[in-house]
């Protein structure tokens, strides 16, 4: 008897699970609407169900890594971008290799200079990169990409007005630059011409 009844219970749950899951995807799917970067003209964008699906457990915590991996190669890519425009004028003075007799200057713009930075070079720049990975951590009970140190001084904790909108800018600015340096990118494989030979800067 208590065995019929309590498959009787599990039963009866079972009938009633979709419609708390479909409830609760909806107002998942509502609070995402509202978070930093699901602004016009796009808005919430996610056809692909990264967040309902993805592999780090909850779709909270699906998002949160998400925009952390966003937030971070979009600050690389602005600094690629804006790096990437410099150095087709300006270039520093001295050697990146003394071993290599290389200065800076005798790097070629664009992709090339990928080649000729010598494996030293690569090393410490993997290493450098490695160690920020294993040290600086996401703060778990902060925004996704506060690292804790702060935009050049100026901290970055009181979700103000101001503060928001600051942090929707670099979401948006990210996005852009990753556009920008990906164009450059085949700008310069598909025509032979780095951004210096073009009519941008010729």
């Amino acid at each position: 008897m208590k065995l019929a009844l309590l498959s009787a219970l599990v039963a009866s749950a079972a009938a009633f699970a979709p419609a708390p899951q479909a409830a609760q995807t909806t107002a998942l799917n509502m609070d995402m609407k509202d978070q930093i970067g699901a602004q016009a003209p796009i808005g919430y964008f996610d056809p692909l169900g990264f967040i309902q699906n993805g592999p780090y457990g909850s779709p909270e915590e699906n998002f949160r890594h998400y925009r952390g991996v966003e937030v971070k190669h979009g600050r690389i890519a602005m600094a690629a971008t804006v790096g990437m425009l410099v150095q087709q004028t300006t270039r520093f003075e001295g050697y990146i290799s003394p071993s290599a007799d290389l200065k800076f200057s005798d790097l070629p713009n664009g992709l090339g200079a990928l080649e000729a930075v010598p494996l030293a070079g690569w090393v410490q720049m993997i290493v450098v990169i490695g160690l920020h990975e294993v040290f600086i951590k996401e703060r778990p009970n902060r925004a996704p990409g506060d690292f804790g140190t702060g935009y050049f001084g100026f901290t970055m904790d009181d979700q103000s007005s101001k503060q928001l909108s600051s942090l929707s800018a670099e979401v948006s600015n990210g996005r852009l630059a990753m556009l920008g340096i990906l164009g450059m990118f085949a700008s310069e494989v598909i025509n032979g011409e780095v951004l210096a030979e073009t009519k941008i800067f010729g």
